[in-house]
């Protein structure tokens, strides 16, 4: 026994069924569409997580280039006229300084280091690391007889390394 199928009267016999696949087609596209839509959110969500993160750490990274201005006052102001690699070899030549003062210290729960410190004419170059392995250079401007830092530029992010620790 042979099923035929049959179509209503006026409906041509290969256009029954089309109902189903057509339906199965559209749910397929949007379920495809509402995930792109989630992982694009989520993309989102990261970069902006990531950019926040960028933000807290060049923020802490200006906080201790800060707190060395304020530590190279005083009796180690003289200490700006050198070469970071100088300091403690020619510490006699600036009496009352302590270079340990400005090698190191605390801005918020993140300890710091310098890594080094370039006079030069009227610009210095200082390079910080956080204790997390984060770092950062700045451009200073010092005053013409060196005896203190007259402005900070904006820091250049140099990356994070994680083997650094102090």
């Amino acid at each position: 026994m042979e099923v035929v199928q049959q179509a209503s009267p006026g409906t041509p016999l290969r256009e029954t069924g089309f109902v189903l696949p057509m339906t199965l087609s559209a749910s397929a596209i949007l379920l495809l569409g509402s995930a792109s839509i989630c992982l694009l959110s989520l993309q989102g969500r990261l970069r902006l997580m990531a950019a926040i993160q960028r933000d807290r750490a060049a923020d802490q990274l200006r906080s201790a280039a800060q707190a060395f201005t304020s530590m190279a006052s005083g009796p180690q102001a003289c200490l700006l006229l050198l070469p970071s690699v100088d300091w403690n070899s020619r510490q006699a030549n600036c009496s009352g300084a302590e270079p340990a003062l400005l090698l190191q210290g605390m801005v918020g729960d993140q300890s710091w280091h310098l890594r080094s410190w370039q006079p030069g004419q009227e610009m210095a170059n200082l390079r910080l690391a956080l204790a997390d392995g984060r770092r950062a250079s700045f451009r200073l401007r010092i005053a013409a007889d060196g005896s203190q830092i007259e402005s900070i530029s904006d820091l250049q992010l140099q990356g994070r390394v994680a083997s650094e620790a102090l």
